[in-house]
C-alpha cells in the first residue's frame, strides 16, 4: 500500500461579497487583508502585495495565516494515523475498525517498509485470523484486536494554515517516521501548489524522486 493524500477543500471567499469594499478573491487575499488590519485602514490601500505574507512569516508572525483552512484526505497505516491525531488543533474523521469489515483486505493493502519476508507473513497471518473470527460470527470491534499497525487507514483531516505549517515542519523532517515523511511531503506538495505564499518557506527535506520511491 502506498500512502496517498489529496486536497479536498479549503477556505473560500463569500461569492456575494462587495469586492469594491472588501477586495478579496481568494484565501491568500483574506490572509493579507487580515494581517493588514494590524496597521489600520491605511495599510489596506496596499492590498495585492502578496510578498508581505512571507515577510510576516519570516519575522515569526503567523497569526494571520490562521484565517486559511484546508481539508486533506489521507491514506496511511495505523502507525501513522496514531501519530497524526496527536495534532490536537486539527479536526479528524477516521475510518473506524469498529464498523469497517476488513475481511476483504489483501496483504497489499498493508503498509510495510521492511525488507523481511517474515514481516509480511505476520500481516498475512493476522488477516487470516481476523477473517476466521469474522466468519465465526465474532463482532468486528472484537476481531480488530488481531489487526496489525500496518493496516490501511483512510481519514479526513482539517486544520488552519498555521497548524498545517507546524505539522509539516515536524513531520517532513528526516527524523520523522519514514512513512510519515511521505505523507507530510505529499500534503506539502498539495498545499504549496495551491497556496505558495503560505507554504513556500517550509524546507522539503527529501527530493521529489526520493519521495516517490520511499
Amino acid at each position: 500500500m502506498i500512502p496517498y493524500v489529496e486536497l479536498l477543500a479549503y477556505t473560500q471567499i463569500n461569492p456575494d461579497l462587495d469586492t469594491t469594499k472588501f477586495p478579496l478573491y481568494d484565501v491568500l487575499d483574506l490572509i493579507e487583508y487580515s494581517g493588514r488590519w494590524d496597521y489600520g485602514p491605511k495599510s489596506l490601500t496596499k492590498m495585492g502585495n502578496r510578498g508581505i505574507i512571507q515577510r510576516w512569516i519570516g519575522s515569526g508572525e503567523e497569526s494571520m495565516v490562521e484565517m486559511g483552512h484546508a481539508v486533506i484526505f489521507i491514506q496511511c497505516s495505523r502507525v501513522v494515523s496514531h501519530e497524526i491525531v496527536r495534532h490536537r488543533l486539527a479536526s479528524f474523521q477516521q475510518e473506524s475498525q469498529r464498523y469497517v469489515d476488513y475481511s476483504a483486505e489483501a496483504p497489499e493493502d498493508f503498509f510495510l517498509d521492511i525488507g523481511e519476508p517474515e514481516a509480511m507473513a505476520s500481516n498475512v497471518a493476522a488477516l487470516e485470523t481476523y477473517n476466521r473470527l469474522i466468519a465465526g460470527g465474532e463482532k468486528k470491534q472484537i476481531a480488530r484486536y488481531v489487526l496489525p499497525n500496518a493496516t490501511r487507514v483512510r481519514m479526513v483531516m482539517g486544520a488552519n494554515f498555521r497548524e498545517w505549517r507546524h505539522i509539516l515542519k515536524l513531520r517532513m523532517h528526516t527524523s520523522a517516521q519514514p512513512e510519515m515523511q511521505i505523507v507530510a511531503h505529499g500534503i506539502h506538495d498539495k498545499l504549496l501548489a495551491k497556496f505558495p505564499e503560505a507554504f513556500e518557506d517550509i524546507k522539503p527535506y527529501l527530493e521529489a524522486g526520493e519521495r516517490a520511491v520511499r
